[in-house]
């Protein structure tokens, strides 16, 4: 941080601790340093649930908010089958 990030742009007010911009250029530095390719995979794949989870629809009753639902879940069962260590009851709550 201190070597790479000399700006103080990149401090929050208090100019101690890193904002928001800091953090995410250590995060990317460090995910493909320390974490191998399996597991940032697993990773991108459970964002994309993640924020599938979070979306809002605009019309819930749609049958195309059905079939977003129907897919999520599908690709839930999927990950859950190959990561069967990894608790996704909530994400087949909520897509179910």
């Amino acid at each position: 941080m201190i070597d790479d990030l000399r700006d103080y742009g990149f401090y929050a007010e208090d100019m101690v601790h890193p904002n928001y911009a800091a953090t995410n250029y250590v995060w990317e530095k460090f995910v493909p340093a320390c974490i191998d390719e399996p597991a940032q995979k697993l990773m991108k794949e459970i964002n994309l649930i993640n924020a599938a989870k979070n979306h809002k629809p605009f019309n819930p009753s749609s049958e195309l908010h059905k079939k977003f639902l129907q897919t999520n879940f599908e690709k839930v069962i999927q990950l859950s089958m190959r990561y069967a260590y990894i608790n996704f009851e909530e994400e087949l709550k909520y897509f179910g």
